[in-house]
């Protein structure tokens, strides 16, 4: 085997190996944050578990209120 080719192999083996480390890394960093997020999320109202916490409920205007506002 030629010297040169035994480096790098070297090189490629020590490239693959920090590229795994650093994706399982990153995959758990990414799932604690996860799980941080999930914990601060807040809980609905003991009456309200139907009711969605992040967004308000958007109803378009009826005929009845086509006048009122403002025009189109």
């Amino acid at each position: 085997m030629e010297p040169t080719s035994l480096g790098l192999n070297t090189l490629l083996s020590i490239i693959i190996l920090i590229s795994f480390i650093v994706t399982v890394v990153l995959a758990a960093a990414s799932y604690t944050a996860y799980k941080l997020r999930e914990r601060r999320r807040p809980r609905p109202a003991l009456g309200s578990e139907t009711e969605n916490v992040y967004f308000e409920r958007y109803f378009p205007p009826t005929v009845d209120d086509a006048g009122s506002g403002p025009p189109a």
